[in-house]
């Protein structure tokens, strides 16, 4: 099966508003991760997500899994991301506990990809441990801007995300 360019090669993965696939892109002769969005949505909604998916793809930091496009695809509205294989923070959480030492180290990489996130502008609004991908080196690396927002924008005080992670704020529809 195809997509555009992109031979989708196996599902990795389905959330409220997208499908994300191992793919093959011809173009870069490697391996992405394609997040399609599903049929239905709005086209403001459609819009908006691929302008966020731009400005997410102009940043630049080792801990934030970058987008490589933010376009339609034989209609379709999709995000070309680096595909980082591994497991996620929650798939080890599974597992125990870390050492403290290891988990202070890993939420200090974490918390250095969101600041340099925050510094451009843009707030994530989903970060939770199945949104952090886990590198072949075991470096934890943020994922699905999805529904990230600019600092400055109204729609950044809307209540989004998984109920289970939202900051207070965020909860009560703040900034």
């Amino acid at each position: 099966t195809t997509l555009g360019r992109f031979a989708l090669l196996r599902r990795l993965g389905e959330g409220g508003q997208a499908t994300v696939w191992l793919a093959h892109d011809p173009r870069l002769e490697r391996e992405v991760a394609l997040k399609v969005m599903l049929d239905g949505a709005s086209a403001e909604a459609v819009n908006g997500w691929l302008d966020e998916g731009r400005a997410v793809s102009r940043l630049n930091h080792p801990g934030i899994v970058p987008v490589f496009e933010a376009d339609r695809f034989d209609g379709r509205a999709a995000l070309v991301f680096e595909y980082v294989p591994g497991r996620t923070l929650a798939h080890l959480a599974r597992e125990g506990a870390l050492p403290p030492r290891r988990a202070v180290e890993m939420m200090l990489q974490i918390l250095d990809a969101l600041a340099s996130a925050h510094a451009a502008g843009i707030v994530h609004r989903d970060l939770k441990p199945a949104n952090v991908l886990l590198d072949a080196q075991g470096r934890p690396r943020v994922t699905d801007f999805g529904i990230a927002a600019r600092a400055t924008d109204a729609a950044a005080a809307a209540i989004v995300g998984t109920p289970g992670y939202l900051s207070p704020e965020a909860a009560r529809g703040q900034a």
